[in-house]
């Protein structure tokens, strides 16, 4: 019996959507274990704010929070993965102009050098930002959120943190490249930041408005130029 196995018992009942009702005897003889290791799988849960726990009048009202179903997502995603050997994400958008800060970002030297390490290139000093198009886009985004990814290492200078990012080994238009997510984003769900060892806009004569594809391999090592 694991984390995993208790979240999904409460998610078939409904939890994910909604406040259920469950006492620990009825839950433990559905799971095969004892009502005290019940009790304290709640009460682990609810003090890592994985669930919310309140008592009811035939037991406890549960309700899976935000931080729990993003955890199941990055369990499924981890096994997806496994299972797969990696999978294609490919969204689509319109290139949009940002606010300059891809620029300042990337070209910080610590990261140039750590994208260099982990990603093969070292990459142009901005970002192509894209925005999707359609919710099933953003849901693909959500779903990246969620992933593992490349890690780069967050750092400090001059008593400023930058926060890590996660990048994604993709393609644009056929262009080798890499989505990233940082860890700290002014952009919400509709628009995917994308990273480069050239300047796409030169390379791929794009404007604002163009409409581009982003192919994303999650099972990918990484790029080069």
């Amino acid at each position: 019996m694991d984390l995993l196995d208790i979240l999904l018992y409460l998610g078939r009942k409904g939890a994910i959507s909604r406040h259920i009702t469950i006492t620990t005897s009825r839950m433990g003889s559905d799971l095969g274990i004892s009502q005290q290791s019940v009790s304290r799988w709640l009460i682990t849960l609810e003090k890592d704010r994985i669930i919310k726990r309140q008592e009811g009048i035939r037991g406890y009202l549960v309700k899976i929070t935000p931080a729990g179903k993003t955890l199941m997502l990055e369990k499924r995603n981890e096994l997806d993965g496994v299972l797969k050997g990696g999978e294609r994400i490919i969204m689509k958008g319109n290139v949009v102009s940002g606010m300059n800060e891809g620029r300042y970002y990337i070209g910080q030297k610590v990261y140039e050098e750590r994208i260099q390490s982990r990603l093969g290139f070292r990459p142009f000093h901005g970002t192509l930002n894209v925005r999707l198009t359609t919710m099933d886009d953003m849901e693909f985004k959500e779903k990246l959120n969620a992933m593992k990814g490349i890690d780069i290492k967050g750092f400090k200078k001059d008593g400023r943190t930058f926060g890590s990012i996660k990048c994604f080994p993709c393609k644009l238009d056929g262009a080798d490249c890499a989505a990233i997510i940082p860890e700290r984003s002014h952009y919400g769900l509709d628009v995917i930041e994308i990273i480069s060892p050239h300047n796409l806009r030169e390379r791929l004569n794009l404007s604002d408005g163009d409409n581009v594809k982003v192919d994303v391999n999650t099972g990918e090592e990484g790029v080069t130029e």
